[in-house]
């Protein structure tokens, strides 16, 4: 039994290893691929690139992909966060999808006639209530709170 839960748990590190390993390198030696993904405005000291290397930590041949990572720094000045771009996965563009056909909005409700008032008959007889109000006299004997068995 100890047996069949070490050979799954080895079986489970080697099949979730990552297929491909990424290094980060200086921006100045992102491929030409990349340039289109850099967004503009941006100091080149806040940008570093993110490409594919082999088991030596050279980097691959071949058709190239990989990211663009951009750090932000947060307002409060500790730490920054960091937002990567994709570039040569040949993604879908989703701009590029047929949109689809804008929804006519709704026509508002029509709104609820206000229910009408009832007029009283004559405003000057009183109204009784249906149910007479009957005040309960207060109760008397001891308090249960005074009993502490």
């Amino acid at each position: 039994m100890k047996f069949i839960v070490l050979a799954a748990c080895i079986l489970g590190m080697a099949i979730s290893a990552p297929l491909q390993i990424f290094e980060e390198f200086d921006i100045h030696y992102a491929p030409p691929q990349a340039a289109q993904v850099i967004p503009a405005g941006v100091p080149l000291d806040n940008l570093e690139v993110l490409l594919p290397v082999d088991a030596q930590r050279h980097p691959l041949g071949g058709p190239v992909h990989g990211f663009i990572k951009h750090e932000i720094p947060n307002p409060n000045g500790i730490g920054t966060r960091e937002v990567f771009y994709p570039f040569g996965f040949n993604l879908p563009n989703p701009a590029a999808a047929d949109p689809a056909a804008p929804v006519a909005p709704a026509a508002p409700a029509a709104p609820a006639a206000p229910a009408a008032p009832v007029a009283l008959a004559d405003p000057a007889i009183p109204v009784e209530p249906l149910n007479p109000v009957v005040v309960a006299p207060p109760p008397r004997g001891k308090d249960d709170e005074d009993e502490d068995d």
